[in-house]
């Protein structure tokens, strides 16, 4: 019982911390950071009564996102546009929005694809108004870039040809599907577009919707559309932000808490790390205590929380002393980030 309550009390404490450094110092925390970005595509809606209404709507949805958090949002594919063929075109339009962003920037880049994808068993497309955009052509657009990357995909068909031609370091890659033969339409994108415009989706109740939780909650949404209708799942969301090529489907997740291992691939070998960790420390709209942060000690977090993931995966192995023992340190270190005084004292 007294291990029990001094846990519950660290991470009480812990997670208090972001307000009250945010009332204590706002001097500090007024530093300027450099801003996310993001660009929404949305895709060609084919039969325009029945899709284009909810494309629009999430749509909406990311602009009040990025509305909350202060950032800029570009969409790419509503505006009126008689000839889809005439330049620019939609693809286009987002080669050179590409173009023109800070490669080296500190700040995310997010771009999010809201519409239909096909597969003819060879190439995947995102189908745009006019010509398409290839996992190819992302991948060339994007390899300029050395700041973080996260691009989700929110249609049909987009799964592994994405994952496998986009994975790499700095890059957080979410897609609907498992595999471009999953070609039906997908209602992944629309629901993460609400996740990430809501507080509904801020499983852990730290006042932010971190990737992961947006991911985890838009998945749910998707699976309780299917079983609510009685129908077989036709998408099944898969996120990749270790750079393995390997992706996690979002049940592997109870909450934001790995839940399932993967298994080793046929013909042998060790199984793939399941991924999550980063998805876990970004957000659209971070707090103020962690726009204050460096990027070292913004590096220092992460690799503490990921100590702290591998320790709860060892609580039965260590027992109860050696586990809070250990979970305490993690805690006192990571309450330091949150503190104004603590923190100047870090790199």
């Amino acid at each position: 019982m007294k291990t029990y309550c001094l846990y519950t009390v660290l991470l009480l404490f812990a997670c208090a911390l972001p307000v009250l450094a945010a009332v204590a110092d706002p001097v500090t925390l007024a530093a300027p950071a450099p801003r996310d970005e993001v660009l929404v595509i949305i895709g060609a809606p084919g039969e325009a009564d029945t899709f284009a209404p909810g494309f629009a709507a999430a749509a909406k949805n990311w602009q009040t996102a990025c509305a909350r958090a202060h950032i800029p949002c570009t969409i790419i594919g509503l505006e009126e546009q008689k000839d889809p063929e005439a330049s620019p075109t939609d693809r286009a339009r987002v080669q050179e929005w590409l173009q023109k962003r800070d490669p080296a920037s500190r700040a995310n880049l997010w771009i999010t694809y809201i519409g239909h994808g096909t597969f003819d068993g060879k190439e995947a497309r995102m189908n745009l108004r006019g010509p398409d955009i290839l996992p190819a052509d992302l991948a060339a657009w994007f390899k300029p870039f050395m700041r973080q990357i996260i691009f989700i995909h929110g249609g049909s068909a987009g799964g592994a040809p994405f994952i496998s031609a986009l994975s790499g370091p700095n890059r957080i890659i979410i897609t609907a599907t498992r595999s471009g033969n999953e070609v039906n339409y997908a209602r992944f994108g629309e629901r993460f577009a609400e996740a990430v415009a809501s507080d509904d989706a801020d499983i852990d109740q730290d006042g932010q919707v971190s990737l992961l939780e947006a991911f985890v909650y838009a998945a749910q949404k998707v699976q309780g559309f299917y079983v609510d209708n009685n129908r077989m799942m036709t998408e099944h969301p898969q996120l990749d932000d270790n750079g393995d090529k390997a992706s996690t489907p979002a049940d592997f997740f109870k909450g934001t808490r790995v839940v399932k291992q993967a298994q080793p691939a046929r013909g042998g070998g060790s199984a793939p790390v399941v991924d999550g960790a980063r998805a876990r420390l970004v957000t659209l709209a971070p707090t103020d205590a962690e726009r204050a942060m460096t990027p070292v000690q913004f590096a220092l977090r992460e690799t503490l929380e990921q100590q702290l993931e591998k320790l709860r995966a060892q609580k039965t192995r260590l027992g109860d002393d050696a586990y809070y023992k250990q979970l305490e340190a993690l805690l006192r270190q990571l309450a330091a980030l949150y503190s104004p005084a603590a923190r100047a004292a870090l790199p």
